[in-house]
């Protein structure tokens, strides 16, 4: 999101954080994960792919940072239940 939230749609994120309305949480998840291709720990787990770094690159954005959301992408003391 490039654009400031409307102060209605700030009201509600602020709302939604703090525990006072409903809230979706869209993890990112990798190409392979979504595919039951996953990763084993502690290798490194980007999200983004060279298609993904290309099309930042060519629409002037920052290089895709982060790791995938999927479980396999944590350590198994981090990993949640």
């Amino acid at each position: 999101m490039t654009d400031q939230p409307t102060e209605e749609v700030r009201q509600q994120l602020l709302a939604a954080l703090n525990g006072q309305a409903p809230a979706i949480v869209c993890y990112t998840r990798c190409w392979p994960c979504q595919f039951d291709q996953h990763y084993t720990p502690p290798q490194p787990h980007p999200w983004a792919d060279d298609e993904d770094r290309e099309h930042a690159k060519a629409t002037g954005r920052p290089e895709p940072t982060g790791n995938c959301a999927c479980s396999c992408a944590r350590q198994p003391e981090q990993a949640q239940p």
